[in-house]
């Protein structure tokens, strides 16, 4: 999930920050346990953070072990779910990540990093986690944004038109998976209703009264109660949706960084009309660009390329993607509402909170809804 603390200057201490060598202790003898006659597991250049990820904590560590008489090296990263300051109403990592990415790896060509091992035993290392391998290559930066610093600025335009368009067919990739053959019916919400626009303007709406409820907000009630009114009636179209979709979630290689070597950030992987992703891609480009005051870079693709690309390789019309647009506004407003409660009670400053109201996605959206942006009182 992107992580707007930076523009905020607020950084989010982990509840009872972690020592390396207890955590070191733990993963050698629960790595031996997950590798039937290993023995001599060893770990080492352990990356423990001391500030929270916004959905999930990140471990970099090294390991070697003995199994069948020969010595085993393996790069790990770990993803653990935090005890708190949860962004979203239903969060099971195992099951919306660690398997996501298993079932991918096995039954498509959706590029995900191969995953090891998973634990849902919360006394191991306080909550729910996973093992994948490490891969290497290069991740467009959100702060500050890729098309101001980094790899994507060093390109030539050509390169950078291959880069955006790879991007986007990696994203309809997902897509494109046959989710009941690979095994994705965990995802049928049926608590929220039948499969389809039903499902989801249920789980949407619960998610808004979860993270806000009925308290006033300029933009957010007005947000629901248009998209109430305009849901599409998509429910032919059932897909597999990324869910956070865009260019921060996908590692790039190849001889120029141009080739999407993986896709990763499973947790908001959902079943649905896959133009959701759609939105959420543009949505979050105009919000990064935004956010960063910074500028389309030449071979970028601008919101009418990448809804015709999206098309091409779909080959059906993104007929709701205006829809799909202010749903991501409307879902990304209900995140930064629970940062916002994150950062006051973290900080002890409540006046923080006022960042629930006054940022650049509930301006986004507030644009997209034709009525004014909030403006913080005294500005």
């Amino acid at each position: 999930m992107h992580s707007p603390n930076e523009e905020w200057g607020i950084e989010v201490p982990v509840a009872g920050q972690r020592d390396p060598e207890q955590v070191k202790g733990v993963l050698e003898a629960w790595i031996g346990e997950q590798i039937p006659g290993a023995t001599g597991v060893e770990i080492d250049n352990l990356v423990v953070p001391q500030s929270s990820g916004f959905s999930n904590e990140t471990f970099l560590f090294d390991a070697a072990w003995t199994e069948g008489g020969e010595r085993v090296d393996a790069e790990l990263v770990l993803r653990s779910q935090p005890a708190t300051h949860h962004l979203f109403p239903e969060i099971d990592l195992v099951t919306q990540q660690y398997l996501s990415m298993k079932l991918l790896g096995e039954h498509s060509n959706v590029p995900v990093a191969n995953v090891r091992w998973a634990e849902r035993d919360e006394s191991v290392l306080g909550g729910p986690f996973f093992v994948m391998d490490r891969l290497h290559g290069v991740v467009p930066a959100d702060a500050p944004p890729y098309t101001q610093e980094g790899f994507v600025v060093e390109m030539t335009p050509e390169q950078r038109a291959r880069w955006a368009r790879n991007g986007v067919e990696a994203m309809t990739r997902v897509a494109k998976v046959d989710w009941r053959a690979a095994g994705f019916e965990h995802l049928n919400l049926l608590h929220h209703g039948a499969l389809g626009p039903e499902q989801r303007r249920n789980y949407f709406h619960n998610y808004l009264q979860w993270a806000w409820g009925d308290r006033e907000h300029p933009v957010i009630h007005a947000a629901w109660e248009w998209l109430d009114t305009h849901w599409p009636a998509d429910g032919d179209l059932v897909e597999l949706c990324w869910g956070d979709a865009r260019p921060g979630n996908q590692m790039y290689g190849g001889a120029d960084h141009t080739e999407v070597i993986a896709v990763f950030d499973w947790e908001m992987v959902s079943l649905g009309n896959s133009e959701s992703d759609l939105g959420w891609w543009l949505f979050l480009q105009e919000y990064s660009l935004e956010a960063g005051g910074a500028q389309m870079l030449p071979g970028m693709l601008d919101r009418a390329a990448t809804v015709a690309l999206w098309e091409e390789l779909m080959g059906r019309p993104a007929a709701n993607v205006e829809f799909y647009e202010i749903l991501a506004g409307f879902q990304f407003s209900l995140v930064m509402i629970r940062l916002a409660a994150m950062f006051a009670a973290e900080a002890g400053d409540p006046s923080v909170g006022a960042m629930a109201i006054y940022n650049p996605v509930v301006g986004i959206t507030a644009d997209k809804l034709g009525i004014p942006r909030p403006v913080p009182p005294g500005s």
